[in-house]
């Protein structure tokens, strides 16, 4: 009989306590996450400005800074005197330096962007940020093709206006309202999906485009992530080409 007894206060403490453990154990996880999501942000909120805007700036302005003088320089200290006259022809003197230049800022950037995407991963674990989509123009492929594009863009004006000054001020601009542009096309013209009302539920992992307009919203999809930086980089190389083919026919045509 006390054997019965202590049975059946074990069975009856089971039962009084099973329904509020796994709340209360719920409620102590959601506050360990909260507390670590506190603790996390004060001290890696710097990240955000450093790692989304910080290195693709500094890129961009290292991609300006070897552009721009690549034939202005030779104008304002007359050394194309001596390069343009000797036995290496002005093509060959011009493709080489955009060529070893241009390489050497696509290896840069890409170490850069891909060292970015694993740097916002801790970042949207930690409840930083949401997803990798704000950070799209920042890492993997996009910031090679942003600093590619800068850097024929300054080859380009400093060929046309023969000062290195100018030729960075005019590329800074020009770098910025290119960029802005080729972004808006990458986000508008390639095919998007629709989620419609009335809950308007965007898959895990979308990129909204814009807020609903009443019956529906155009995202893109998770799946889209890489064609998206594909395309972006393809259109920020056929933009440099262009741009580099302008600024040699203004090393070419032009008088020494």
């Amino acid at each position: 009989m006390p054997a019965a007894r202590a049975a059946r206060r074990e069975s009856h403490d089971g039962q009084k306590h099973s329904g509020p453990v796994p709340a209360t154990c719920g409620t102590l996880s959601q506050q360990l996450q909260n507390f670590q999501s506190n603790v996390f942000a004060p001290g890696y909120n710097f990240a955000i400005p450093v790692f989304e805007y910080g290195v693709p700036l500094a890129l961009i302005m290292m991609g300006i800074l070897a552009g721009a003088p690549l034939v202005a320089r030779e104008i304002e200290q007359r050394t194309q005197l001596v390069a343009w006259t000797q036995s290496v022809s002005r093509r060959r003197w011009y493709t080489a330096k955009v060529l070893t230049l241009g390489a050497g800022l696509a290896v840069i950037s890409l170490i850069a962007g891909f060292a970015n995407g694993w740097l916002q991963h801790p970042l949207t674990e930690g409840g930083l940020t949401t997803s990798r989509w704000p950070w799209f123009f920042s890492i993997d492929l996009a910031l090679t093709g942003e600093v590619l594009l800068a850097f024929a863009l300054a080859v380009a004006l400093g060929s046309w206006l023969r000062r290195t000054v100018p030729a960075i001020g005019g590329a800074l601009a020009g770098s910025l309202v290119l960029l802005i542009a080729t972004g808006l096309a990458v986000r508008t013209l390639t095919p998007a999906s629709r989620t419609t009302a009335p809950h308007f539920t965007v898959p895990s992992g979308g990129w909204i485009m814009q807020s609903p307009n009443g019956h529906s919203i155009p995202y893109h999809p998770a799946s889209q992530y890489w064609p998206l930086q594909l395309t972006f980089l393809a259109i920020a190389l056929a933009l440099a080409a262009t741009l580099l083919t302008s600024g040699w026919h203004a090393t070419r045509t032009r008088a020494i």
